[in-house]
Parts: structure tokens; C-alpha cells; sequence
């Protein structure tokens, strides 16, 4: 999870990451549905019905383009949303899309990288050098 203004440095360093493993990774992204049934088994939430937060989920997905790609063509968000602790995470059953917030920025960051992970990269993912570099580092922790 980005959670700072990236440097020129940190640019180059994920250019490389990627440049050095492109042609190793295959597509392995998840669906929402199989990104949702992992959340709840590992994470134990409680549904969290918050029309509010529902909707901010719905517009982080829209407002995205590359998000919004991952939906399928005509289809429109189907958003389900838990609370885990001090973790509340929404999650698009149709695009595998997750949207991850909390007062405490470690314990979102860790729920987020741990989903990141979890639902892998499509074939588009794996142009963009940022998500592969970052995937290649979270599978290493």
C-alpha cells in the first residue's frame, strides 16, 4: 500500500523491479467473490451495512479508470462491506476491487497488502510497473 508521494528514486526502483521480473509472472488474479470468501475466513468481520461507506467504496472504484476497466462491460458494482477489528474494508464482488481504511494506518496497510497479494494480477496488472514491483515485495515479506 502507497501511503506517501513517491520519489524519483522509489520510481526507479519499481522500473527495475519490473524491467527484472516481467516475463516471470503469469495472470493469477482473483475474483471478487474469491477475494471476499478469504477476507471473511482469515479475518473474521462483522457485516458493516454503513450506507455511507458503502458508497465510498462505489465512487474509490469508479473514480478510478483502472479500477473501473476491471469491471465487465454493461456490469455495475456490487459492493459488500465488513468490519474487522479497527479495519473496515469493502470489497466488489464483481471486479475483485477492495477499498481498505482505519485509524491506524499500519493495520489498514497490512490488511490491504495482504488482500493485494491474495488477489494477484491480470494480464493488465502486469504492464504497469508500480503493481508488479509492489506485488514482487509483498510476496517476499
Amino acid at each position: 500500500m502507497l501511503t506517501r508521494e513517491p520519489t524519483e528514486q522509489m520510481i526507479a526502483e519499481w522500473k527495475r523491479v519490473f524491467k527484472e521480473n516481467r516475463g516471470k509472472l503469469s495472470p493469477d488474479r482473483k475474483t471478487g467473490a474469491e477475494v471476499d470468501k478469504y477476507f471473511r475466513s482469515k479475518y473474521a468481520p462483522l457485516p458493516y451495512a454503513d450506507e455511507e461507506f458503502l458508497q465510498l467504496v462505489r465512487e474509490d472504484l469508479l473514480s478510478n479508470r483502472f479500477s473501473r476497466e476491471k469491471l465487465p462491460k454493461g456490469a455495475v458494482p456490487h459492493i459488500v462491506a465488513y468490519k474487522a477489528g479497527n479495519v473496515l474494508a469493502g470489497i466488489d464482488l464483481v471486479s475483485g476491487f477492495f477499498h481498505v481504511e482505519s485509524e491506524e494506518i499500519r493495520e489498514a496497510e497490512k490488511v490491504y497488502d495482504d488482500l493485494f497479494v491474495f488477489r494477484g494480477l491480470d494480464e493488465r496488472d502486469l504492464e504497469n510497473y508500480f503493481l508488479v514491483s509492489e506485488y514482487i515485495r509483498l510476496k517476499k515479506k
